[in-house]
């Protein structure tokens, strides 16, 4: 498949406003991830497993949705643009149900709340992710996606370090500052990013219809098994993420505050792993620099099932964290460069939904795992497994060939 698209380049203050957004969506996904366990914690009523699939930034509603709220976002046409309104919805429902769960509220309407919230963000941040395509040339998203992975890490570093410090003496208050950090974040994007002109308006009407979504996807190759190697890999990361905490608190000996340390030196990774991966991924392709990435990722994974104290811990979170930059600073790169251009946001709504099913199976087998060998460790374990099925199946798939850009 030839890429199209966008052939202006963009600078790199551009990059940066566009790269807000993803500041704002990761410092909530961070958290979500890592205080979702501990907050769980206030209502015992809630099984292990369920803690997994509770505890996630994807959303198994969301699943079935984001195809349809994409598809709506690539017919959309308003003053502000077509992904737009979508970020102004999606990050009002967010930080709404962010505040409502501060006040740890009873548990059914705690419950409701919670497994949706993940969705309300998806919808702002599945046609934030087509955006890529309607401004970004093919041949800079890797340098673009360096950006993007590097504000990825700050908001999860905030989420981090106001956890770390703050958790202990009120969660309240930490819920309050990561809902502020996202709604400042995207306001930058959504005033700064002057998105290009829409294409005609596609003129096919949107249909709930599951079974049209999947046979559209199918027909797309090698998307479809980019999808299917992704998922995999959200497969295993799903059944860590939620339980890391955990591990901490129940493996480690930490407090529950001290847990959020883990975090750190991942973060930082990531960033150091991302910035050499996006330029690196310009010159010869995103396909093998991911393949490194992910066959390192698993390596790591397995160490990390191993470790008995906080230093071994963070120095193999470490690790995992460079291995974790490579993927993300090209896994929504790469998946761009696969979609149909004038279908990116429903295309990307599609392989989202495909992952935000993944993740929280992934983090279900995780909690029954850990519940039949008492140990948070297997979680790691069948991390490393997923992630090099995940590295197999992204060698079958072929990559198109970029031009790089004067």
């Amino acid at each position: 498949m030839e890429p199209t698209g966008p052939t202006r380049l963009l600078s790199f203050r551009e990059s940066v406003i566009y790269g807000f957004g993803n500041l704002g969506a990761n410092a909530i996904y961070n958290f979500l991830n890592g205080a979702a366990g501990l907050y769980l914690n206030r209502y015992p009523e809630v099984p292990i497993w369920a803690v997994g699939l509770l505890s996630q930034e994807r959303s198994l509603a969301g699943a079935f949705a984001q195809p349809i709220v994409g598809a709506l976002s690539d017919r959309t046409r308003t003053r502000i643009g077509r992904r737009k309104p979508f970020f102004i919805a999606g990050v009002a429902l967010t930080a709404a149900s962010l505040l409502y769960l501060s006040g740890f509220p009873p548990i059914a309407p705690m419950l409701i709340v919670l497994s949706v919230n993940a969705f309300f963000l998806n919808v702002a941040v599945d046609p934030y992710t087509a955006l890529m395509a309607d401004l970004v040339p093919p041949g800079q998203r890797g340098r673009v996606g360096t950006v993007l992975a590097v504000f990825n890490m700050l908001g999860q570093i905030a989420a981090a370090l106001l956890a770390l410090f703050l958790w202990d003496r009120s969660p309240q208050l930490v819920f309050v500052l990561v809902t502020v950090i996202l709604v400042v974040a995207f306001a930058v994007t959504t005033i700064g990013v002057r998105e290009p002109e829409a294409p005609p308006a596609l003129r096919e009407r949107v249909k709930i219809d599951v079974a049209s979504y999947v046979r559209g996807l199918l027909a797309q190759r090698e998307l479809t098994k980019y999808v299917l190697a992704a998922a995999v890999f959200w497969l295993g990361t799903g059944g860590v993420l939620p339980y890391l905490t955990r591990f901490a608190v129940n493996e480690l000996g930490t407090t529950e505050g001290d847990s959020f340390q883990l975090f750190l030196p991942a973060l930082l990774g990531t960033i150091v792993g991302a910035i050499p991966a996006g330029y690196v991924a310009d010159r010869i392709g995103k396909k093998p620099v991911l393949s490194v990435g992910l066959i390192a990722f698993a390596i790591f994974a397995l160490i990390g099932s191993q470790v008995s104290s906080v230093p071994q811990a963070l120095g193999v979170m470490a690790l995992i964290g460079l291995a974790n930059g490579v993927w993300t600073a090209l896994n929504v790169p790469l998946l761009v460069d696969l979609v149909i251009p004038e279908r990116a946001a429903e295309m990307t709504g599609l392989g989202s939904g495909v992952w935000s099913l993944a993740q929280p199976i992934g983090a279900v087998i995780a909690g029954i795992l850990i519940g039949n060998f008492d140990s948070y460790r297997a979680s790691f374990i069948g991390a490393s497994v997923l992630v090099f099925i995940a590295f197999l199946l992204l060698l079958t798939v072929r990559a198109p060939k970029v031009a790089r850009p004067a």
